[in-house]
C-alpha cells in the first residue's frame, strides 16, 4: 500500500482527533480566558460531547493505524492474501468497547466495576439465549486463524449419514460459511457445524486434485484387456488433466467380479468434480460398449438353456463390428460376412505408429479397443518441427478409407496412445467384392462423399440443393479414382 493511500485513510480520523482532543483537555483554561459561565447546562453538554468525541476519535485513529500498518503491511503478506474480515471486526469491536468504558469511567465518572459486573450478568443471560450463535462466531474466528480454506477454494464436506457435499467457498462471515455448488446452488453452513466435521480442501496444497471411480467387470474379461480399454477411456475423456496422467488399475475383487479403479486429476476451478466424474464415467461406458463388455452384476440367473453371450468375442462377432462402419451400410449380409472373415487383427503397443503420414497404403483400419492419436506434419513456415496433435480415434471409429478405396498416401500419422487392438481391411478383400457386384463401388463412393461433406465446412455454408449437387460431384470424382485403382472399366 502506497504512502499517499495510507495517509488518505488516516486523514479524517486525525482531523477529528485534533478537533476534539484539544478542547477536551484544555476546557477549563478556555472557559476562564473566554469568561463564560462554566455552570450553564449548555456548556456542560458541549463538554461531554467533546470528551465523548475525543475518546471515539482516539479509538478510530488506533483502529485505522492497526488496519493500515499491521493488517495490510505485516499480517497480509505473511498470510499470502487478504486478512479475514472477521478478525478485523473482532479487534475493532474490542478497541471501541475499551473506548466506551473510558467514556463511562472518565467522562461521566461512573464506577466501571459495577458496569462490568452488570454487563457480565447481562452477558450471561444473553449468552445462554444465543449460545448457538456465539458458538458460530467463535468457530468462525478459529476458522479464520487456522485457515483450512480460503475464498475461492473448492472443498468437500464429509458428513455422517449424508452424501458428500462439494462446493466453492464464496464467503466466510461472523456466523456462517457460504458455498456455491456445481449446480449453481448456494449452501449456507453454520461455522459451529463446519468446525466439527471432516473436510477436504481440493485446492490445497495444489490446485490439482485426484479423484477415482470404481468399475466392476466380470471375471471372464481378461485383466490386460480391461486395463487397456479403461486407460484409453479415461485418457479420451474431456475434462481430466493430461498431466499427471490418468490411469486404471486393479483394486480388488468382489462377488460380482474384478474391481478396477480409474484415477484422474482435475482443476476444480475449471472443471467441477461432478462434471469430471460425468465425463470419465461416460467415456468408460462408451469404450466398454464399443468393446462389447458390460459391467458386472449379481450372478443369480438360472438358465435352462445355453448361456447367452455376455461379452463380445473379437473373433466370433467380427460381423457386428463391420456393420458399425457406415461406408459398408450398402453391403449385403454375405458381403459383410466376407469382409469380417478377411479382416486381420493387429495388437499395437503404446507409442507405436499404425500408419505414417505420406506412406503408401491400400487398406483401412477399425479400432476395437484402446485410444489412437492423430498427428500431422507442421507447415513449412511453422515455428516447430514437431508433429501437431490434431485429434484422436476412439473404439468404433475407423481411418484410412481413402487409401483403401483410391490408393492415396496416408494423410496423417496415427499413433497408439495406449495398447490397441485394430482390424485391417485390405484392398484385395474389397476388390473381390467389387468385381462380383460392380454397383458396390458407386454405393461406397456415395457413402464416403456424404460422410466427408458432413464433417466439412461445406455442410454449414451450402444450401440443401447445393449440398446434394456437391455430394454428387464428390461421389463421381471418388468413383473415377476407385475404378482406376481397382482396374474397373468405365
Amino acid at each position: 500500500m502506497s504512502f499517499s493511500r495510507s495517509f488518505h485513510r488516516l486523514f479524517w480520523p486525525l482531523v477529528f482527533l485534533t478537533v476534539f482532543v484539544g478542547p477536551a483537555v484544555y476546557w477549563d483554561d478556555m472557559l476562564q480566558e473566554m469568561g463564560f459561565d462554566a455552570i450553564t447546562e449548555t456548556i456542560r453538554v458541549m463538554r461531554y460531547g467533546f470528551a465523548i468525541s475525543a475518546w471515539l476519535s482516539v479509538a478510530w485513529v488506533i483502529n485505522r493505524i492497526i488496519d493500515t500498518f499491521i493488517w495490510d503491511r505485516i499480517v497480509a503478506p505473511r498470510l499470502g492474501g487478504k486478512v479475514p474480515r472477521l478478525l478485523k471486526d473482532v479487534l475493532s469491536a474490542i478497541i471501541f468497547l475499551t473506548a466506551i468504558t473510558g467514556i463511562v469511567g472518565v467522562v461521566f465518572k461512573l464506577p466501571v466495576t459495577g458496569l462490568w459486573a452488570t454487563s457480565g450478568v447481562v452477558g450471561l443471560v444473553v449468552g445462554l439465549a444465543l449460545q448457538s450463535m456465539i458458538a458460530d462466531v467463535f468457530s468462525g474466528i478459529a476458522i479464520n486463524l487456522d485457515r483450512p480454506f480460503a475464498i475461492g477454494d473448492w472443498i468437500r464436506l464429509h458428513q455422517r449419514g449424508v452424501s458428500n457435499l462439494i462446493g466453492c467457498v464464496e464467503e466466510i462471515n461472523w456466523r456462517s460459511t457460504r458455498l456455491k455448488t456445481a449446480d449453481n446452488v448456494r449452501v449456507v453452513i453454520p461455522n459451529s457445524l463446519l468446525s466439527t466435521i471432516v473436510l477436504a480442501n481440493l485446492s490445497k496444497p495444489d490446485e490439482k486434485s485426484r479423484f477415482d471411480m470404481i468399475f466392476t467387470l466380470d471375471f471372464t474379461v481378461p485383466t490386460e484387456r480391461a486395463l487397456r480399454i479403461m486407460n484409453a477411456a479415461v485418457k479420451a475423456a474431456n475434462g481430466p488433466l493430461m498431466e499427471p496422467a490418468a490411469k486404471a488399475r486393479v483394486t480388488g475383487t468382489s462377488d460380482w467380479g474384478v474391481q478396477y479403479k480409474v484415477q484422474y486429476w482435475l482443476l476444480p476451478r475449471e472443471v467441477s468434480p461432478n462434471k469430471g466424474r460425468h465425463a470419465v464415467a461416460s467415456s468408460v461406458l462408451q469404450h466398454l460398449h464399443q468393446a462389447g463388455i458390460t459391467l458386472a452384476y449379481p450372478k443369480r440367473d438360472v438358465y435352462q438353456a445355453d448361456m447367452p453371450a455376455r461379452q463380445l468375442d473379437l473373433n466370433a462377432d467380427r460381423e457386428s463390428l463391420v456393420k458399425r462402419i457406415d461406408i459398408f451400410q450398402a453391403f449385403e449380409e454375405e458381403e459383410l460376412a466376407q469382409v469380417a472373415g478377411a479382416m486381420v487383427e493387429h495388437t499395437i503397443k503404446s507409442g507405436r505408429s499404425v500408419v505414417a503420414e505420406g506412406d503408401d497404403g491400400n487398406s483401412m483400419y477399425l479400432l476395437v479397443e484402446g485410444l489412437l492419436y492423430v498427428f500431422v506434419k507442421p507447415d513449412e513456415d511453422g515455428d516447430s518441427d514437431e508433429d501437431l496433435h490434431v485429434g484422436q480415434i476412439v473404439p468404433g471409429q475407423f481411418f484410412g478409407e481413402m487409401s483403401l478405396l483410391t490408393g492415396e498416401p496416408r494423410s496423417a500419422t496415427v499413433t497408439a496412445a495406449t495398447g490397441c487392438v485394430v482390424f485391417e481391411i485390405t484392398k484385395e478383400t474389397i476388390m473381390e467384392l467389387i468385381h462380383k457386384r460392380a454397383d458396390i463401388a458407386a454405393e461406397i463412393s456415395r457413402m464416403v462423399a456424404r460422410r466427408r461433406i458432413a464433417t466439412s465446412q461445406a455442410k454449414q455454408t451450402l444450401g440443401r440443393d447445393e449440398k446434394i449437387e456437391h455430394e454428387q460431384n464428390v461421389a463421381e470424382q471418388l468413383l473415377r479414382k476407385m475404378k482406376n485403382f481397382f482396374g474397373l472399366r468405365s
